[in-house]
């Protein structure tokens, strides 16, 4: 695997996946979202594909629902 797979804060925000640190640890207190790992004292890093399967659980999950 190479660094290229590993997702910033920034990269997880520009993708459209959060919007902000608090929505982030929202996401994981609550939503499963992936904590990632510490890549160093101030640097949390995700992986693309666990970002991915947590993404597409998310979609298999609103499946079912409808729009008011």
């Amino acid at each position: 695997m190479g660094l290229s797979n590993f997702l910033s804060f920034e990269q997880l925000k520009s993708r459209g996946v959060v919007n902000n640190r608090t929505q982030l640890s929202r996401l994981i207190g609550k939503c499963n979202f992936p904590p990632g790992f510490l890549l160093s004292a101030n640097a949390r890093r995700w992986t693309e594909e666990e970002v991915a399967e947590w993404i597409e659980t998310r979609r298999a999950g609103s499946a079912g629902v409808q729009e008011p």
